[in-house]
């Protein structure tokens, strides 16, 4: 039987170990709001010529664009990743943007953002959401490229993020709407290789391919794995018809006048698929959500997790029968323009499968596949040591092909 005088000395205990947590809380919290807000931002564009343009799609919509105008130099197209903009490639952040770099480095820069996403005034337009990835390729990536092109009279380099990668690969491959269907056309192909000068792909994979004995192996494979993604995409075939579009970065007001509560999600845990954290600062990683994050349709996550219920990316389940999808990844051999592979061992899309799908999939001459030690997938464009690692990586291998 316990005696009273233990049971309470056991709550004498409880009460200071509570009450010495709250204080050391208190304590680094009061410091945390006498320090300098995270991710303020910086005039990181001094010295150069900054202009907006519009180009309108097919269909209606005006994606809008960010130019750093070097009309000497080569032409660089810029396109996001899922759930991001423009921003992330161009954040107000000194040392962390790519953007900026490519310009001063002489390029002529183009930063873009596909329907839906961006901030004013370079946010693109979206009407009824009912947008998937197939519509990135095949609308809005050729109005781009096409745009860029006519603008400067040159072939363009472009350079995908994530997404933004895949879209390129979609697009080489001549993709086209027909009776709602995904086909690809021979005389696109020809055509749209011969418009740009090279790609860029960071950390884009043809296909959610994982080895056994990869942490994401698991995941993708396991029934419980399956399970849960197919749970999730069947939820998001029911929000494409009831609420299509999906905020991902939160409210604006918030991310603009909390930026201590906006950096101390980036900084948790879960960010792990995002970025290696110990690559990144919380001052880049604030102004990522801020600036860098982008509005996605309910359409482009049933795409996207169809593809890693089924390791290869297919067209939208909605635009043909089960067994009749486009598949983009078999088809990666219809490309042939020069591409710089570049993802980090850290990256969840897997390096193995960006090189046995991408580099070892494309039919290109000129080809290059670099994955970098400790980074993972957003910090190969924001990360701390992106600057020294990425960015010069990038614009030596366009220069090299430009000489040619």
């Amino acid at each position: 039987m316990e005696h009273p005088l233990e049971h309470s000395g056991s709550n004498t205990f409880m009460r200071l170990a509570l009450f010495g947590s709250l204080a050391t809380y208190g304590y680094y919290a009061f410091l945390g709001l006498k320090s300098p807000l995270p991710g303020q931002d910086q005039d990181v564009a001094q010295g150069l010529d900054v202009e907006r343009h519009e180009f309108v799609t097919p269909d209606g919509v005006t994606l809008r664009l960010k130019r750093y105008a070097n009309p000497a130099g080569e032409p660089v197209l810029m396109c996001h990743g899922f759930g991001s903009s423009g921003g992330a490639l161009d954040l107000p952040r000194e040392h962390r943007n790519m953007a900026v770099y490519l310009a001063r480095e002489g390029f002529d820069v183009w930063v873009s953002s596909f329907r839906g996403c961006g901030r004013e005034p370079y946010n693109s337009g979206c009407d009824e959401w009912t947008h998937t990835i197939d519509d990135l390729a095949v609308m809005d990536a050729p109005t781009l490229i096409d745009g860029v092109t006519e603008a400067t009279g040159k072939r363009a380099f472009y350079i995908g993020h994530s997404m933004g990668g895949e879209v390129l690969y979609m697009y080489l491959q001549g993709v086209r709407f027909e009776d709602g269907h995904v086909v690809s056309d021979p005389v696109l192909v020809r055509q749209r290789h011969e418009k740009l000068a090279g790609g860029v792909t960071i950390g884009s994979p043809p296909a959610f391919w994982y080895p056994k004995g990869h942490p994401y192996h698991w995941v993708f494979e396991s029934k419980a794995g399956k399970a849960a993604i197919n749970a999730a995409l069947q939820q998001m075939l029911v929000k494409e018809v009831t609420s299509p579009c999906l905020r991902m970065g939160g409210p604006r007001s918030l991310m603009d006048n909390h930026p201590r509560l906006v950096m101390a999600v980036t900084r948790t845990p879960a960010m792990m698929f995002t970025y290696c954290r110990r690559n990144t600062d919380k001052d880049a990683t604030t102004s990522l959500a801020k600036w860098g994050t982008g509005d996605v349709s309910a359409g482009m996550w049933v795409q996207l997790l169809q593809a890693m219920l089924e390791q290869d990316f297919l067209e939208h389940p909605g635009r043909a029968e089960p067994g009749e999808q486009y598949d983009y990844a078999t088809h990666m051999g219809l490309v042939s323009l020069p591409i710089f592979f570049l993802t980090g061992d850290k990256d969840f899309t897997n390096a193995g499968g960006i090189k046995r799908f991408g580099y070892d999939g494309v039919s290109s001459h000129v080809k290059e596949y670099v994955s970098l030690p400790g980074y993972g997938h957003t910090d190969l464009i924001m990360g701390i040591t992106a600057e020294q690692d990425v960015y010069p990586m990038i614009s030596e291998w366009m220069k090299m092909l430009a000489g040619n």
